[in-house]
């Protein structure tokens, strides 16, 4: 008798579990499903090109590497090439002015952080993950007494775990501007909720709230600008840069995880089903407009950087950082 009372018990608690959970990922899309932000236009976009005083170069590093399939992160039915390999990357972009100023986009991953993120892959199906050298380890002395600057994508872990590592390799009296977007400062949910503190934990992070716009310029940075994306988060969002080369003014739209390979964007192809409803609760018709919106973009002459495609993001032109 007191077997079964346990059984029940167990079942009970199991039970309740399992509708937590579930009430949790119903409260996750409903949430998401009701962020729809106005998109800027193009134009709009064009206009914050005409500072004098813009950077002079982007480079990227990227901070681990997991070979997986490719049906991991597009969905088999539509991909349109689903035999090709696939690696994903986990990078920091870096925009420079003439005058030093450094502008860091997501933080990456160290070793620790990326053995733990690349571990759930593997088991299902991913090679071993390979950490490379950090955002601290390999930017932390080049930055040093530096204007810097940081901006996120998105909060969760594999792009904001380097942030407290770098506060720790820059002087204990360093400021960093933190620029957040109206909905990446206020909004939370259970996927952004580690990265959001891992940022309060890191000690060099001075929070900067930019304006509530369809497309909103980092003030002292000028050429850079955030465009509210949602859809992956509720905080997600692009970060355009327009950079000054020898060539003439270049535009780069940094789409972080609205996909999570290039050719999501370029054939309008979602992310798996499974990954969107259970793993990371997302609003399809959001990303499906975003996946738009950026393919316009690269249509127009954007240049549009996935984060997590290797492969796509070594064919961009786009320099290793120090290479």
């Amino acid at each position: 008798m007191r077997a079964r009372r346990v059984g029940f018990g167990l079942a009970w608690g199991l039970g309740g579990v399992l509708l937590a959970a579930a009430g949790g990922l119903v409260a996750g899309h409903l949430e998401m499903r009701g962020l729809d932000p106005e998109l800027p236009s193009l134009d709009a976009l064009r206009a914050l090109a005409t500072a004098d005083d813009l950077p002079v170069r982007v480079s990227y590093w990227n901070t681990a590497s997991q070979p997986m399939p490719r049906s991991q992160v597009l969905d088999a039915q539509l991909d349109p090439d689903p035999g090709q390999p696939y690696v994903m990357a986990h990078p920091v972009f870096l925009a420079e002015w003439s005058d030093g100023r450094a502008l860091l986009v997501d933080t990456g991953m160290d070793r620790e952080a990326a053995l733990a993120f690349g571990r759930p892959i593997e088991w299902l199906g991913g090679a071993p993950i390979e950490p490379h050298a950090s955002l601290a380890e390999r930017l932390g002395h080049a930055l040093a007494g530096r204007p810097v600057g940081l901006v996120f994508t998105h909060l969760h872990t594999d792009h904001t775990s380097g942030a407290g590592p770098l506060c720790a390799a820059l002087p204990p009296d360093v400021r960093v501007p933190l620029f957040q977007g109206e909905a990446q400062a206020t909004r939370v949910n259970w996927t952004t909720r580690p990265g959001r503190a891992q940022l309060a934990r890191a000690r060099c992070l001075e929070p900067v709230r930019l304006a509530d716009a369809p497309a909103a310029a980092l003030p002292g940075f000028p050429g850079a600008f955030v465009v509210r994306a949602a859809g992956h988060t509720p905080g997600s969002q692009v970060i355009g840069i327009w950079w000054r080369g020898a060539d003439g003014v270049h535009g780069v739209l940094l789409a972080g995880d609205v996909a999570n390979a290039r050719d999501g964007i370029r054939f309008d192809v979602p992310k798996p089903w499974l990954y969107s409803l259970v793993v990371v609760p997302e609003s399809g018709a959001r990303l499906a407009r975003m996946r738009r919106f950026l393919r316009e973009a690269a249509d127009a002459g954007f240049q549009v950087v996935v984060s997590h495609d290797q492969q796509a993001l070594e064919a961009s032109g786009i320099p290793v950082w120090g290479g």
